[in-house]
């Protein structure tokens, strides 16, 4: 078992060797076995990546540099939700403002790589069962040579839902809310959910490549008892273009076009629940690309997209249809550069620029002007930002094996259509997004050093983020009474200065040549600026998790293995009181798996939370004023095997 490292970044990834081995539903899931990653849970699947505290679009998620975004406006389907296990060969993490090649990556960048065709016919079989019904079957078949590459791949997953250490159903959760499930849907299928995908590769003439790609995701049935509505079905397609021209020239290395388009259809509804009826039909599209010049040591490029998201609400207690997000389109054009040069022996410098313009723009025939007027004092619909961004990072050995890093970076992103635009009147209290937020700028600074060798990886990090017009959720009371309000108060979004600072550590030990032990901390604070004449009083910032840290023991033969790991949570007490945030416990759960490989055969199984202790997680529930009283347990004991054949 290789444990040395790349000496080429700080650079974090995930193999699908390693989600393979575990029990994970879904990317979110999985993803949380790195350093400085969390999830928010809000049901059986559709995990959203939390890193280092921030979540949403303070961070982008990719797949294949495609911007997928969610439709539905309490991210029941996370960018990270519309990609399946047996597509995706890698997951690479960049943490912090260092990221100049995409438009957006505030404080990191979650870039999901899929599989590309291999050289001969190849056919893998991928099989996944575990406790609660849970089931996934997925055929992948592939042909390349040296000119053409083809991929087909299909894959099923259906699960009834989970149970916590109590051994009740997690729908049970949701019994003390507002809207309980019908007791005919407290075991009911959890998820549904059918993908497809196709990739095409030629090259048409010598150096010259074109790459097209194809998926298609529809699912069916998801519940989600953190929130008020479940996904009746959530529909997602995603089209992608890759053309490559190599060894232009001595000075112009490559030549790289890139294009894409994604949709999402999403409806959710409450007809699950007991209580008042109500719908969100919401979709979201996106379509961009690059062009970018490899110039040796010097890349440089230019990046452009548009995002349009439109929902429509109802809700039964006014009995009247809303245009919540108002057919919002998001407009960037972006150019960057990123110089990675060798300084000394021991010495190496990557530094980036990027300067982006982005125009959002609400239907003003769609847009209720209303109450931005009664809460925000303006009828605005529309913004332009332009802004810059950057980083300079200097890798230093050391000693040999032993690195040290440093990076300062600066990025920005703009408020979504969300948080700008978002008007909903509600029996209670209002919900309205905020038009003139400004966009929220990181300035952050990175320290690390690492350590690698063939007997051990040790490596630590720590950060320091102010970001400048921070956008926090926050109750907004009325500035005027305006036609159509009759609530003194709404939801709303507010630009306040905050802190966020922390580290990570991460440690891999051949103890023997076959005994390897892990382990790993992650941890992080943030604090805000209050602003009392807007209800901000706390200075915690909501949504921190708390200290994490794993260990593990692992004896690995090559062709089997075995694992004994345990994860600690320490009691998050920091909590912001203005969103009702409640102090969670800590916990520690201990899981196993075994597995081996022969003849191209590869078969894993294992048991998570082995003591079914009932816990939860610190992002297990929504925070007031938008909260359902829900808090939404970890799964119980949970037996899963995985089995694969490759031919």
């Amino acid at each position: 078992m290789e444990l040395k490292a790349k000496k080429e970044t700080f650079k974090d990834s995930l193999e699908i060797r390693e989600i393979r081995e575990s029990s994970a539903k879904d990317v979110g899931e999985a993803l949380t076995k790195l350093e400085g990653i969390w999830k928010v849970r809000k049901g059986g699947i559709a995990n959203d990546v939390v890193l280092r505290g921030f979540y949403r679009d303070n961070i982008n998620v990719l797949i294949d540099d495609d911007r997928v975004y969610a439709a539905c406006p309490n991210r029941m389907d996370p960018p990270a939700f519309h990609v399946d296990f047996s597509q995706v060969e890698r997951i690479e993490i960049i943490k912090g403002p260092f990221d100049v090649r995409h438009q957006g990556s505030m404080a990191g960048l979650v870039s999901i790589i899929t599989k590309k065709p291999e050289k001969g016919f190849h056919l893998k079989l991928n099989a996944s069962a575990g406790s609660f019904n849970f089931i996934n079957l997925s055929p992948v078949v592939s042909y390349a040579d040296d000119r053409l590459g083809i991929l087909v791949g299909y894959s099923y997953r259906y699960s009834k839902p989970y149970k916590d250490g109590d051994g009740r159903r997690v729908t049970e959760s949701a019994n003390n809310s507002p809207r309980p499930y019908m007791p005919q849907f407290i075991n009911s299928k959890a998820f549904e959910i059918n993908t497809y995908w196709t990739k095409l590769g030629f090259k048409p003439i010598e150096n010259h490549s074109v790459e097209f790609s194809y998926t298609k995701q529809d699912a069916r049935h998801v519940l989600y008892p953190y929130l008020h509505m479940d996904a009746i079905y959530d529909k997602t397609d995603r089209f992608n273009m890759n053309y490559q021209i190599d060894g232009i020239s001595d000075m112009l290395k490559s030549l790289k076009f890139h294009f894409y388009y994604t949709k999402v259809d999403h409806l959710m509804d409450s007809r699950f629940r007991t209580g008042m009826y109500m719908r969100t039909d919401a979709e979201s599209k996106a379509y961009g690309g690059r062009l970018e010049a490899n110039l040796g040591d010097l890349t440089l490029g230019f990046e452009a997209y548009k995002r349009n998201w439109d929902a429509v609400t109802f809700l039964q207690a006014l009995g009247i249809s809303q245009s919540s997000i108002p057919d919002v389109d998001t407009e960037s054009f972006g150019l960057y550069g990123e110089y990675k040069k060798n300084l000394s022996d021991r010495l190496r410098l990557v530094a980036g620029l990027r300067l982006d313009t982005t125009k959002t723009k609400a239907d003003s025939s769609k847009a209720n002007t209303n109450l931005y007027y009664a809460y925000q004092n303006t009828r605005s619909t529309s913004k332009t930002d332009t802004y810059p961004s950057g980083n300079v990072q200097l890798f230093y050995e050391l000693q040999k094996d032993t690195e040290l890093f440093v990076g300062l970076g600066h990025s920005v992103r703009v408020p979504d259509a969300q948080e700008r635009y978002f008007a909903l009147r509600r029996p209670m209290r209002d919900w309205v997004g905020n038009p003139e937020l400004k966009p929220s700028k990181n300035t952050e600074l990175d320290l690390g050093i690492k350590h690698s060798t063939d007997k051990a990886l040790i490596k630590a990090t720590a950060f320091y983020s102010y970001v400048q017009d921070y956008i926090t959720v926050h109750d907004q009371d009325i500035i005027r009474n305006t036609s159509g309000t009759g609530n003194n108060r709404a939801r709303s979004y507010e630009n306040v200065d905050a802190q966020f600072f922390g580290g990570e550590v991460d440690l891999r030990l051949s103890l023997t040549q076959e005994l390897f032990l892990f382990g790993g901390m992650s941890y992080v604070q943030a604090r805000k600026e209050t602003k009392p004449e807007k209800n901000i009083r706390s200075s915690r910032v909501a949504e921190i998790p708390p200290l994490k840290t794993r260990l593990a023991l692992r004896y690995d033969k090559g062709m089997y293995f075995g694992e004994v790991e345990t994860i600690l949570s320490a009691t998050q007490y920091r909590v912001d009181t203005d969103l009702n945030e409640q102090r969670t416990s800590g916990y520690g759960v201990v899981n196993v798996k075994v597995g081996g490989n022969f003849k191209g055969f590869t078969i894993n199984a294992g048991i998570d939370n082995v003591f079914d202790k009932k816990y939860y997680e610190y992002l297990s529930y929504q925070r007031d004023p938008f909260a359902t009283g829900v808090k939404v347990p970890e799964p119980g004991r949970t037996f899963y095997i995985n089995a694969s054949y490759t031919f």
